[in-house]
């Protein structure tokens, strides 16, 4: 059994998609897949994290956030749009996006890392549903419900040891589970992201929490 990671770049367009499909379909060993933030289509592109810090900032001054979530969005569409997703997938994502105008400000320690972890979460649904598109039995699973139990240090979280007791109940899972990465759950509910790259610390959190045989990394 293998767990298998992919970077941004990895992931930052519909035919580098193409791929990840593929690679997942040539081995039904890989049953776990995390992914990071779709990241830059060309050296002038802009990677959808660094977009998120932007909303961030366009946030925190109290500026309009709709041009900026459209462009994120639109990131995401246009790949689930090339592999012919259900519009329920990309509503979703789309839903969640929009949510950000209703987080809190003050007395919100954890409002940057929650904006930041939307790339991840959002990609895992998207490639989710193009797996889903493509014949593959498999399924989005938020770190929360995996068991990924962090430390509450915002941007520098660390996880904890229970974390992998949970995780492991998922070993057998008949469905390939796609998972984001980048970020945990603290034991209150909140989100803290690893440090910046955090989603190669995920793919190895999962692959010692279901004790896998092999963790495979993938760039492009």
């Amino acid at each position: 059994m293998k767990v298998i990671k992919f970077g941004g770049s990895s992931l930052a367009s519909s035919g580098q998609v193409r791929k990840v499909v593929d690679i997942v379909k040539t081995d039904d060993a890989r049953r776990f897949v995390v992914v990071s933030a779709p990241g830059k289509r060309d050296s002038a592109d802009i990677k959808v994290t660094d977009l998120l810090i932007q909303l961030y900032e366009r946030k925190l001054a109290h500026k309009s956030l709709t041009p900026l979530i459209e462009e994120i969005f639109s990131r995401f569409r246009e790949i689930g749009e090339a592999f012919g997703i259900g519009e329920e997938h990309l509503a979703a994502i789309h839903l969640d996006l929009e949510a950000v105008n209703q987080l809190p400000i003050e007395n919100n320690p954890h409002l940057y890392d929650h904006i930041l972890s939307r790339g991840e979460d959002n990609n895992a649904k998207l490639v989710a549903g193009i797996l889903q598109a493509e014949g593959v039995n498999a399924r989005y699973i938020n770190p929360k419900d995996l068991g990924i139990l962090v430390t509450d240090e915002p941007g520098n979280a660390r996880v904890l040891y229970k974390a992998y007791r949970k995780i492991k109940k998922w070993a057998d899972s008949e469905a390939v589970l796609v998972i984001p990465g980048f970020f945990g759950y603290t034991e209150e509910g909140n989100i803290c992201t690893f440090s910046r790259g955090g989603s190669d610390i995920s793919g190895s959190i999962v692959a010692a929490g279901v004790k896998a045989d092999l963790y495979e990394n993938f760039t492009d």
